[in-house]
């Protein structure tokens, strides 16, 4: 028995240290443990989910809402990795790495999400959830995001000679109980987001629901390349924009960009697609639609911040 309580022990206290330092705790949950995780300016769910080598599908399952937006100091569960903060998992022997990767799909002529989704072996409401689509409607020559994969990238194993001589590592401490309060996170250089290799929902994933006339989920990046801007967003007239859609028109952003968009003033944060650009002058940054303006609380000639991919 007490052998049996020592291992128990042991088993519990490698998990604990395998938790990124800026976790709170961990929870139990009908069996299944969670790490709790505090949100803090600047991040995502992307971001989050790759800090602990989860696919990000799995943390909107389990923090129902993250999809539409989070908040500082919102507290997320993420469910437990087996490497968690990794991307990639290491050979040794074989001096290999894997990683994953997105399969994207080029719309040719005449198809439908539909066929699509059947080419693929996934649904509609899957493909359109990885690519924050609120309709069914897809063009020509649009490419989709429609699963992912995993692949194996050989690397060099060092000779002896070049081996580096490693110190011994002295474990984080086990977190027992939340933090009331946890160390901010001081970043000099944007937070990677994905969310950098993306972990895009899995192809037999469960879809998220989407919601008529909203963007859904949020936007990724690739190899951590992300542009963080300042400025002022005013309301569109009504020619420009679809005042009933999460649409805004950008400066420089690519068309099709997904936007995080946040009100300092109360945290409020939205997810947009840019359908098109504008000039920028006199510190305006973006012209969003009266939905947009409505979710974040703002009216005309609001400041805003703005994280999206390059």
């Amino acid at each position: 028995m007490k052998k049996l309580l020592i291992l128990c022990f042991l088993a519990f206290t490698v998990n604990a240290f395998a938790a990124p330092q800026d976790s709170i705790g961990v929870k139990i949950i009908d069996g299944k443990t969670y790490i709790m995780h505090k949100v803090t300016k600047g991040e995502g769910v992307y971001g989050i989910s790759k800090k602990y080598g989860v696919p990000s599908s799995e943390v909107f399952a389990a923090n129902p809402g993250s999809e539409q937006s989070i908040k500082i100091g919102q507290v997320l569960l993420i469910p437990k990795a087996v490497s968690a903060g990794s991307s990639g998992t290491g050979n040794a022997k074989s001096g290999s790495t894997t990683k994953t990767e997105k399969i994207y799909h080029t719309v040719e002529s005449g198809q439908t999400l539909s066929s699509i989704a059947r080419q693929y072996n996934t649904s509609v409401a899957n493909i359109k959830s990885m690519n924050n689509l609120s309709s069914d409607n897809i063009k020509l020559g649009q490419k989709l995001v429609v699963g992912e994969k995993t692949v194996t990238v050989n690397t060099p194993k060092p000779t002896p000679s070049e081996t580096p001589a490693t110190q011994p590592k002295t474990p984080d401490p086990v977190v027992e109980e939340p933090k009331s309060e946890p160390k901010p996170v001081i970043q000099t250089t944007p937070p990677p987001t994905s969310n950098n290799v993306v972990v895009a929902p899995k192809v037999n994933d469960k879809p998220m629901d989407d919601k008529p006339g909203e963007v859904v989920s949020s936007y990724s990046t690739d190899d951590g390349d992300e542009i963080n801007e300042t400025g002022i967003a005013v309301i569109s007239s009504e020619g420009e924009l679809s005042q009933e859609r999460s649409f805004i028109l950008h400066p420089s952003a690519k068309i099709g960009t997904i936007v995080m968009i946040t009100n300092p003033s109360n945290n409020s944060t939205v997810f947009a697609r840019v359908v098109g650009n504008c000039k920028a002058e006199n510190g305006i940054i973006l012209k969003m639609s009266k939905t947009v303006a409505t979710k974040l609380g703002v009216s005309d000639s609001s400041q805003v911040k703005l994280s999206y991919a390059k």
